[in-house]
């Protein structure tokens, strides 16, 4: 890795204590879970559900540098840590569905938009031609009292951004017991007191984003003056407050080409994060009538696999997530309506926070938006849907997100018959899907 660059914040500014562990330290902080489940999977499935349940627990852990935070295993922010009641639910959901077979794929994790406003001006934008609203806290209580209903175990909460609110700390406390929380911002207002409140009151993670070590660069792509400090500022907040800290970041062609990742991870190992989300420019929001002349190409794409992969065992650079990694077909394949989904500041239910298309309102019709993902969603997909059909879903757009379900059910029905006999992505293959 080559080149230098300033560092303006020094290293270990505070509380930082996330620690690497052993896969065999990690079983150990869920022994009774883990114990429990593997009998369970033993008992109701034979050994071919023992079989299985080991085959899904090795492929989790495959690749992932552990963590022990705050006494639990972690595995990466979009998991929650063992032991906890969120985890529990999840891993019984997987057992039920891949190892004994007794259930349909469930959704695990949802976003929640909870305001459209935002000062940030980001080129990239996922939340462009959506409404600038604020979702009120009574459709937030009635959304999450649906998705427990649905069995979600991870919620995340976005915008515009929502930290411009303060009311959903309420949230966060009163059902931090039953999902795994986590804030995705820009960092903006994310003072030392505020980080120290939303610990206690039991948030688990904190995205923050930084697209950049070069303080102009950065400010340009978020379109706001200061937002370098802004980002720098709250990622020490939040380490010093002990909530799990993840820095997100958008991968330009242009950081690619220009030979200047290797610094960035570089400058990202100074400031210590606890995880390193890695995102990629998407054909959503403001750049869903783009061309390809910002999109990564697939050997850049797999530049950000090798990244995952290279930084398992490195200690020298940041723990890495990257969806180029866990959404390609050697993985998961596309998470949208089967891992992940959204809920906009309308109640519209999207696929996937970058899917701009709903399948309903949530609040008006829950039964009949889980039914509907369920049918569109439920077979899983080796490539990445907006990459793969970004000129149809352009066609569709009109200048207001997400296309309503009655415009795009067409182009649903045709994917669904055209996927049928795609390739399983290698989860889905290895556990028989």
């Amino acid at each position: 890795m080559e080149g230098s660059f300033r560092t303006l914040h020094p290293t270990n500014t505070g509380t930082h204590i996330s620690t690497t562990i052993t896969k065999l330290q990690y079983f150990w902080l869920g022994k009774y879970l883990f114990v429990k489940e593997s009998l369970r999977a033993l008992i109701s499935g034979g050994l071919i559900g023992a079989i299985r349940y080991f085959r899904f627990i090795n492929f989790t852990l495959h690749k992932e540098r552990l963590l022990n935070h705050d006494d639990k295993g972690v595995i990466n922010l979009f998991i929650p840590p063992v032991p906890s009641k969120p985890f529990s639910r999840i891993i019984r959901s997987y057992s039920d569905t891949f190892v004994l077979r007794t259930k349909p794929v469930q959704l695990h994790n949802i976003l929640i938009a909870t305001t459209g406003r935002c000062p940030f001006k980001c080129w990239y934008c996922s939340a462009a031609h959506m409404s600038a609203q604020d979702l009120s806290i009574k459709d937030l209580q009635k959304i999450i009292a649906i998705l427990k209903d649905w069995g979600i175990c991870i919620i995340g909460f976005t915008g515009g951004e929502p930290l411009l609110r303060t009311d959903t700390d309420d949230i966060i406390r009163q059902y931090a017991d039953e999902f795994s929380f986590i804030i995705f911002t820009s960092g903006y207002g994310l003072s030392r007191s505020r980080a120290d409140q939303l610990k206690d009151s039991g948030l688990f993670a904190i995205a923050i984003s930084l697209d950049d070590h070069d303080e102009t660069n950065n400010d340009r792509a978020r379109g706001f003056s200061g937002a370098y400090e802004i980002s720098l500022d709250a990622i020490a907040n939040a380490r010093r407050a002990g909530l799990y800290t993840v820095v997100q970041s958008v991968i330009t062609k242009a950081m690619i080409e220009q030979n200047r990742v290797g610094q960035f991870l570089s400058f990202i190992k100074t400031i210590d994060p606890d995880e390193l989300l890695l995102l990629e420019p998407l054909a959503t929001g403001n750049l869903l009538a783009h061309d390809n002349s910002v999109f990564l190409t697939s050997k850049q794409r797999k530049l950000l696999r090798d990244l995952h992969d290279n930084t398992v065992n490195d200690h020298k650079l940041p723990k890495i997530h990257s969806f180029a990694y866990t959404e390609h077909y050697s993985r998961y394949g596309c998470g949208a309506g089967r891992q992940h989904a959204y809920i906009d500041t309308r109640g519209n239910f999207w696929p996937c926070n970058f899917l701009p298309i709903s399948l309903g309102n949530v609040l008006k019709k829950p039964s009949a938006v889980y039914e509907r993902n369920l049918r569109y969603f439920s077979r899983p997909c080796s490539t990445c849907i907006l990459m793969e059909d970004r000129a149809e879903i352009q066609q569709l757009f009109t200048g207001q997100l997400p296309i309503s379900f009655e415009k795009v059910q067409p182009y649903l029905e045709k994917r669904f018959e055209r996927i049928k006999d795609s390739v399983m992505p290698e989860f889905y293959r290895l556990m028989g899907s």
